[in-house]
């Protein structure tokens, strides 16, 4: 049988555990993020191209458009697939990473009839372990003309 004064300390021992707790989660804690920023990949605002936080590197959606003439680099899905890996490497290379540092990949496509061509030369731009991958269809992208847009989540090495 629990006595009064034990009952009281193991009361305030939980008051104590619990406000200290409730505190450390209260506490605003700051995310060191760092923005990743290149020429070479295009740069529409008013997002960042790249973020690093805690060792991983979050790309923005990245479209196969090239930056010196802000077209698009062909008007099938796997030119624009090539020139978005181009696109999406130099900033992973401003981060210090290269595309085989990335771990997960989503990729929005306007036509899932593309999707094997896109899957074949997917195969060829990333190497195995392939990066984990969603693979979505959307109704229109930001450029027009688009088919293909993909974002990436890399570790840096």
């Amino acid at each position: 049988m629990m006595t009064k004064k034990t009952f009281l300390s193991i009361s305030m021992m939980l008051l104590f555990v619990l406000f200290n707790n409730t505190a450390a989660f209260t506490q605003e804690r700051p995310i060191l993020q760092k923005q990743i920023k290149t020429a070479s990949a295009s740069d529409r605002a008013p997002f960042s191209q790249g973020i690093e936080v805690n060792g991983f590197v979050f790309l923005s959606g990245t479209l196969g458009t090239d930056a010196s003439t802000g077209l698009l680099a062909g008007d099938d899905v796997v030119s624009q697939l090539e020139q978005i890996v181009k696109n999406i490497s130099d900033v992973l290379k401003e981060a210090g990473c290269t595309i085989n540092d990335v771990v997960k990949a989503t990729v929005f496509m306007t036509d899932m009839n593309h999707y094997a061509v896109m899957n074949e030369a997917y195969m060829r731009l990333f190497r195995t372990p392939y990066p984990a991958r969603t693979c979505v269809e959307v109704n229109a992208l930001p450029v027009k003309g688009a088919l293909i847009e993909v974002e990436v989540i890399a570790v840096k090495p």
